[in-house]
């Protein structure tokens, strides 16, 4: 190319870049448009079979935009996004972040009675979708067809214009394993923070390439793969083409993953099925996102795939608060870590005093990005939300280095006979059984005897044993503590992203709880 040539790509560039800037001011349009127009971006996401470049997405992000505001799209009202396909999904999420309209995902997963109740609290008039067996009742459809992305039309709408970063962008729902789903706001900027102090904590750079398997319509995954395009990384997608789909193995190895976060269940599948799919590449860090992480998954992660499995623990309303990385050695082998830089963490009890290292309570934090309260639910912001802190519900204590045990949620703390007895001390021996690939310890009520404990358990396949030899192995180890009546279910009842449904548990032995 000649410098004639070079000067003219350089004005062209200019130009655009001046256009673009005079109509898209939202914190996610303008680091879109920065990485669009840097030469050494990285892709912006890969996937089996396909590659999107920063620059190739921001034009079907803007095509997406003016199409979007031509069909009366608004920052008045909040519009709903109802598209299981990863991309699509992440496209339209970015038009209405760079037009600085308010969203909420109605997941195709779900029930149509929960979308239309989560599409009621939010006022959603108007949906997006791709399928029309995805229609809610009663609301205007915006069909998203594969001729409208593909329009080179690069429509510059003005919607945009002073956007405010802190309006809420994206309304998310809370896990609801312990009851009603709550509603959570984030704005630009929380996000945008979220993704900086995720890039601090975990040191990415822009040559990392990210991978959540969890489906891109639930929190965690959408979140990372946002966070992950804000800060101009790869984000690898599974390929909806793929058939049979590719493994975890096989992903990392083919798109040159880096940084692979997994659920609980997905690093059990993955010990389970090295022997056929093999080991994780060299390169791939791996975290894995929960509470409690069993030291027997750890240990057999790190033998048996020949990956560290470094702990995250956070919640919806504040972020990242734990992590084992970069080192994940205590004293404890259960930890989830030390509290990441820019959170503040105690154990409190019932009166919210600071107890000693070792001493259980309640966890409480506190972060500058996290939210203030709950969406119309001042009964659970009350109850969640005191006096600047966070409490998510868990009991736990500090080690004396200051990581974090968690011994579960403080409703799920059972009373037996003024014995007091967490959930996760019941299920961390059952799962210690070689049979057992996961358990989940709750209380039954009782009038005489306060809490009584029972256990659900799930096995390996094709392991079998009986009901007998897992209360005997239960009780040799924990005596009185160990749960009164084990189940063995096919598959315990849990959430898109993994979590155990406890309150079907109940209703499985308790009918018409």
């Amino acid at each position: 190319m000649g410098r004639d040539d070079q000067e003219e790509r350089s004005r062209n560039r200019a130009a655009f870049r001046q256009k673009i800037h005079a109509t898209m001011q939202t914190l996610f349009g303008e680091r879109l448009i920065q990485h669009a127009m840097d030469p050494r971006a990285s892709l912006a996401i890969a996937m089996p079979g396909r590659e999107s470049s920063y620059a190739e997405l921001l034009g079907r992000v803007q095509t997406c935009a003016g199409w979007m505001v031509r069909e009366g799209c608004t920052r008045s009202e909040v519009v709903g996004i109802t598209i299981g396909d990863e991309f699509t999904h992440l496209v339209v999420t970015l038009a209405l972040l760079h037009l600085g309209i308010p969203q909420v995902c109605l997941a195709t997963h779900d029930p149509l009675a929960m979308r239309l109740h989560l599409a009621d609290r939010l006022s959603v008039v108007r949906t997006i979708v791709t399928d029309p067996r995805h229609v809610l009742p009663g609301r205007e459809a915006l069909w998203l067809t594969p001729e409208i992305l593909a329009a080179a039309t690069h429509d510059n709408p003005r919607a945009a214009v002073a956007a405010d970063p802190d309006a809420p962008a994206i309304y998310f729902t809370s896990s609801g394993t312990t009851g009603q789903p709550k509603v959570i706001a984030l704005s630009q900027r929380a996000m945008s923070r979220r993704a900086e102090r995720m890039s601090q904590a975990q040191a990415l750079t822009s040559v990392d390439r990210t991978l959540m398997l969890v489906p891109v319509e639930d929190y965690p995954a959408k979140t990372r793969r946002l966070y992950s395009l804000y800060l101009g990384l790869t984000s690898v997608l599974r390929s909806p083409l793929s058939s049979p789909p590719l493994s975890a193995q096989e992903l990392c190895a083919s798109l040159d993953v880096t940084w692979l976060e997994l659920s609980v269940l997905q690093a059990s599948d993955i010990v389970v099925d090295c022997s056929v799919h093999g080991r994780l590449p060299a390169r791939t860090r791996v975290f894995v996102s929960g509470s409690r992480v069993s030291a027997k998954l750890r240990h057999a992660f790190e033998t048996v795939v020949g990956a560290r499995l470094f702990v995250n623990y956070g919640a919806r309303e504040i972020g990242r608060i734990t992590s084992t990385y970069p080192d994940n050695r205590d004293e404890a082998p259960e930890t989830v870590g030390r509290p990441v830089p820019w959170i503040a963490l105690e154990i409190v009890d019932r009166e919210g005093r600071r107890v000693p290292a070792g001493e259980p309570g309640e966890v409480r934090v506190r972060s500058e990005g996290m939210i203030r309260g709950y969406y119309q639910d001042p009964v659970a912001t009350s109850r969640h939300f005191k006096d600047g802190w966070f409490y998510p519900g868990d009991a736990g204590a500090l080690t004396r280095g200051g990581a974090l045990c968690i011994h579960g949620r403080t409703d799920d703390m059972m009373n037996l006979h003024s014995i007091k007895i967490f959930p996760a001390e019941i299920e961390r021996v059952l799962e210690e059984h070689p049979a057992v690939r996961a358990a989940a310890a709750f209380a039954i009520s009782s009038t005489v005897h306060g809490d009584i404990p029972v256990a659900a358990v799930e096995l390996h396949h094709p392991a079998k044993v009986g009901v007998d030899e897992l209360m005997a192995w239960v009780r040799e180890r924990l005596g009185v503590r160990a749960p009164r009546k084990i189940i063995v279910l096919d598959a315990l009842p849990r959430n898109t992203t993994g979590k155990i449904m406890k309150r079907e548990l109940i209703g499985l032995v308790v009918p018409g709880s």
